[in-house]
């Protein structure tokens, strides 16, 4: 009778081991399958997301504009919270949005397909003329659009 029981008790501490080895083994799939999909989403939305800046130029020594085309097949939300770089060639520098200048604005918040936004950067100096300077935006994706131009 002894025994019985030990060998009992022996059967059910094995059918309760396996129970928690397998919800383990479920619980990390889930994880990884969910990992997988978040991964496979940004993914996609990195290759349907496309903008290039179409021209750029300045208006006056301390104010310029950039027009953002959305050349993709996903609109292009939250444009705020993408990243400006400015500067001279090869020097840009990344700046603010609505800060203190040196500072920029967009006119929308959301850009659909073939749509152009305008981003107003104002400088805290003057363009220097006769330099080429260089706008790069980068989407919250990654998707980076870069213009150089030279002040007249």
């Amino acid at each position: 009778p002894g025994e019985a029981v030990s060998e009992a008790i022996l059967i059910i501490a094995g059918v309760i081991m396996i129970g928690v080895l397998a919800g383990a083994i479920y619980l990390s799939i889930s994880y990884i399958g969910s990992a997988m999909d978040a991964s496979s989403l940004a993914g996609s939305q990195r290759l349907l997301t496309d903008v290039q800046i179409v021209f750029a130029t300045n208006t006056t020594s301390t104010t310029l504009y950039a027009y953002l085309q959305n050349i993709g097949e996903e609109p292009v939300y939250n444009l705020q919270l993408g990243t400006l770089y400015f500067g001279l060639e090869n020097q840009q520098q990344p700046i603010g949005y609505n800060s203190p200048a040196p500072s920029w604005t967009v006119n929308t918040q959301v850009l659909n397909p073939g749509s152009t936004a305008t981003i107003t950067i104002t400088l805290s100096q003057p363009l220097v003329k006769g330099s080429y300077y260089t706008v790069m935006y980068v989407t919250q994706n990654g998707v980076q659009a870069e213009y150089t131009f030279q002040v007249v």
